[in-house]
Order: C-alpha cells, then structure tokens, then sequence
C-alpha cells in the first residue's frame, strides 16, 4: 500500500468529512451499533480505523471502554482534541499500522466501520482483518461494516454523482466511478466554498459479501451473520435505500 492516506486525510479532509458525516448521525451508528451486539458497561471495544474518533467517543460516553487505532496522525488529533470530558482510562487513541499486530488483546469486540479496508493488496486486508482476529479475545467478534456491493452497482447505474451544501456553505461533489470486474470504485471529490476548492482521489475494492466472508475465516474467524447496516435486521439482496450498507459479525474461535 502506498502512502496516498497521507495526503488524503488532512485538514482539508477533515473539514468536508465533518459536515458530511454529522456527529449527530455518528452518535446515532453508535447508538445503533450498541444496542446491535448488545455491548455493556466496561466492555472493550476496539474502533479500527477510528479516524476522528467519531465513533469512538460515543461508545465511551454510552459506558464501553474504547480504543480508538489510525495510522493518520492528523485524524488522531483532530479526536484527542475532540474527547471532551471523556476520560483517558475510558477512552484512548494510538498511532499504529492495522496490517501489523496490535501490542493491545482481549478485547470484546473489535469495528471496521464505514468501507475502512480494501484501500490496497487483498492480502494486506487479510492482515488487517488478522490483526482485529488476535486483538479480541476467544469468544470475541469483530463486526465489519461497508458498502452493499449489489445496491452500490444498482445506484451508480442510474446516477454516478451526487451533489451537497454543506453547513459552511461548501458545494461538495462526490463522483465515484465503478469497475465491475474489478470491483474497485474510484473515489473523485470535489468541492468549492468559503474555505477555497479542492479535489481528492482514491480507489477502495469493494467486496461481495461472499470474498468478505472467506477473508474473516482465513484468518480464524467463524462467520455469525450479516445484517443490513447497523440493525438487527438481517442482510437479503434487496436494500431500503441505496446503496446501502452490509454488516459482516464474526468470532474468534481459538
């Protein structure tokens, strides 16, 4: 993997991503995701990738015990800025590349939230995905959350792009572009406002639910079930709004 991350998720990043992705709508996944794997008091949980920790700070004020992994360092201050009054035994951040082991083990569950894999090699996403294998404990799950393949092919037939004010007053252009034998969707952002204009480019694999699967239990995992999004309802081919998000819980069997 290169490092295209680098330049990708800087401030500019930071600013766009914010508004697109409200906090308010972020504590609500995290509500979600809560009340998903039925979490409790101190359990630990592991947010990997956390980026600006917008997942993470709400699981430690709802009363999980967080650690919060990137490798970007301006994300990681961005959510250490933005911790609040959460404390640090509650909740931390660390620097640390996912295709490696974590110094870290035993936690409960482990997240990848929101498309965080298939950025390079299939073989680096299986490191990742046996990183957060050897980072829970045995009984543990990892959940994994992205794109529903078959509804993001069905949307992006009709309609390539889409466009948004955001709060600043920002046009934001988001215009992805699918390769279906591939299964690469190439990312294309563009923006202009108040804070100036930009554009920012990357490519991500996006998986069936099928490769997903047999990457979890390639590094040790037992498939438990797939649901639609972060809810209780369980995943079918069909989808209520496109594209639609697919959620993959597995276990740590050993």
């Amino acid at each position: 993997m290169n490092d295209w991350w680098r330049s990708f998720f800087d401030d500019d990043y930071l600013r766009i991503a914010k508004q697109v992705f409200r906090q308010e709508n972020s504590t609500e996944q995290a509500t979600a995701l809560w009340s998903m794997l039925d979490l409790w008091p101190g359990c630990r949980v592991l947010d990997a990738p956390c980026g600006w920790g917008r997942l993470s700070r709400p699981l430690a004020q709802l009363g999980a015990t967080v650690l919060g992994v990137d490798q970007s360092e301006t994300l990681l201050a961005a959510a250490d800025a933005e911790r609040g009054d959460v404390p640090a035994e509650r909740l931390r951040y660390l620097r640390h590349d996912l295709r490696t082991p974590l110094p870290e083990t035993d936690f409960d569950v482990a997240c990848n939230i929101f498309t965080s894999f298939g950025y390079g090699m299939e073989e680096e996403d299986r490191d990742l995905f046996r990183t957060l294998c050897r980072a829970v404990r045995v009984g543990g799950r990892v959940l994994v959350e992205t794109s529903h393949r078959d509804l993001l092919c069905s949307s992006l037939a009709r309609a390539r792009s889409s466009a948004m004010r955001l709060a600043d007053g920002t046009i934001f252009l988001d215009e992805p572009e699918f390769d279906p034998i591939a299964g690469v969707v190439a990312l294309n952002w563009y923006w202009s406002g108040p804070g100036g204009s930009g554009e920012k480019r990357a490519s991500w694999r996006c998986y069936t639910p099928t490769e997903i699967v047999r990457l979890l239990e390639s590094v040790g995992l037992r498939f438990v079930a797939a649901y639609k999004g972060l809810s209780k309802v369980a995943y079918t081919a069909e989808g209520t709004e496109p594209p639609g998000r697919l959620t993959v819980v597995a276990v740590r069997q050993e």
